[in-house]
């Protein structure tokens, strides 16, 4: 599934089973997201904002629909993301949606909270989303039954990659700028390579 970070509205011409909206603090969407599958992430990457995530946490309160959020990271961190998952789990309970927590670089398994999570979110840099420890992770999570999202998928070979992985969902930034080039083809790829992994 990819998920796109762009109005359901506009991606309603691109519907598939294998579509879903992308939200964040700054791109919060109402009614229109009623019958998508989405999720939530948390600007860190680019624009983080605590007072924004925190007004998104309340306004998706218990809205059906979601695959999970995402707790707050740091990019290429593993030790301070676990420090701001702490700090911020008990708003991400509150909040009554499924929990993600951002995988970075250093991040290993046994350090992961995992009864206390729902979905693990690839982030990293580059070497690290596409390296063993990452791939390890994966596996536990998959093993455990957790959803699993590969952020920054920005071509068809790291498509082809999460895939292989066993991710559940996928995002990149072509998806929402160019989405009338790289959208529909990218959905065919990603439907033909679930028809090569049936």
């Amino acid at each position: 599934m990819i998920l796109a970070q762009t109005s359901p509205t506009t991606l309603e011409p691109y519907r598939t089973q294998n579509l879903g909206v992308l939200c964040s603090p700054r791109r919060v969407y109402g009614n229109e997201m009623n019958g998508w599958p989405w999720a939530a992430d948390n600007d860190a990457y680019s624009n983080w904002d605590a007072g924004r995530y925190r007004k998104m946490l309340d306004r998706i309160h218990g809205r059906a629909g979601c695959l999970f959020v995402t707790a707050p990271d740091v990019v290429g961190d593993a030790k301070a993301t676990l420090g701001w998952f702490e700090d911020w789990y008990d708003d991400l309970v509150a909040c009554w949606q499924p929990i993600a927590l951002v995988a970075q670089d250093g991040l290993v398994a046994d350090d992961v909270p995992w009864a206390r999570i729902d979905a693990l979110f690839i982030g990293g840099t580059t070497e690290f989303k596409i390296g063993g420890q990452a791939a390890g992770l994966v596996r536990e999570a998959k093993t455990r039954g957790k959803w699993v999202h590969m952020g920054r998928v920005n071509s068809y070979e790291r498509t082809r990659y999460a895939r292989w992985l066993g991710c559940d969902s996928i995002d990149g930034t072509q998806f929402s700028w160019f989405r009338d080039t790289k959208l529909p083809p990218a959905l065919n790829a990603l439907r033909q390579l679930t028809l090569d992994t049936a």
